[in-house]
């Protein structure tokens, strides 16, 4: 990890802003190469930033911080999509990784932390099901044309099932699918 990588993490605990973060928001946005656009760069910013700090301090209080900055996302940033699908995918990204741990608990993610995002993953749902319209006519990275026929739904849907059935995830499959 660089120092830089390191110093935005640390400077995004430090002033409260990890949920700033998490969404891409200058200056926390990772630049990361990506062949389509995203808010974040979740995959990279969780194994560049996220994982190298977590084998570095083993800070107890960050799962704790985690999970606040998606519940404080999910319930306050002004762009409601964009918070369900950033939201959507760190959750997707964390449980993936936990089930690299599982499946590898010697590699990469062997220490990773554990915490549960079911609280979490109830509020998803629900703004999942009452903001279904919006998130259908919403063409914004993955719900992109060339991706999806009915905007960012058909991917958060399909997303949202493969971290419950295939992942062993928490249950945040919309009810009004």
């Amino acid at each position: 990890m660089s120092p830089t990588a390191d110093y935005i993490l640390v400077r995004a605990i430090e002033r409260n802003e990890l949920d700033k973060l998490l969404v891409g928001e200058p200056p926390y946005f990772f630049d990361a190469k990506s062949d389509n656009e995203e808010p974040q760069n979740v995959t990279q910013a969780f194994d560049v930033l996220v994982v190298p700090y977590w084998k570095r301090t083993k800070n107890a209080d960050f799962p704790r911080k985690f999970v606040a900055a998606l519940f404080n996302l999910l319930n306050s940033y002004p762009d409601k999509n964009r918070a369900i699908y950033v939201a959507h995918d760190w959750i997707w990204y964390y449980t993936y990784c936990l089930n690299k741990k599982r499946v590898q608990p010697l590699g990469k993610y062997g220490d990773l932390f554990e915490v549960d995002l079911s609280g979490v993953a109830s509020l998803l749902k629900s703004l999942l099901e009452s903001d279904k319209h919006a998130l259908i006519n919403d063409d914004r990275w993955a719900g992109a044309s060339w991706n999806s026929n009915n905007g960012m739904w058909g991917p958060l849907l399909k997303t949202s099932e493969n971290v419950r059935d295939k992942l062993g995830g928490p249950d945040f499959v919309p009810n009004n699918r």
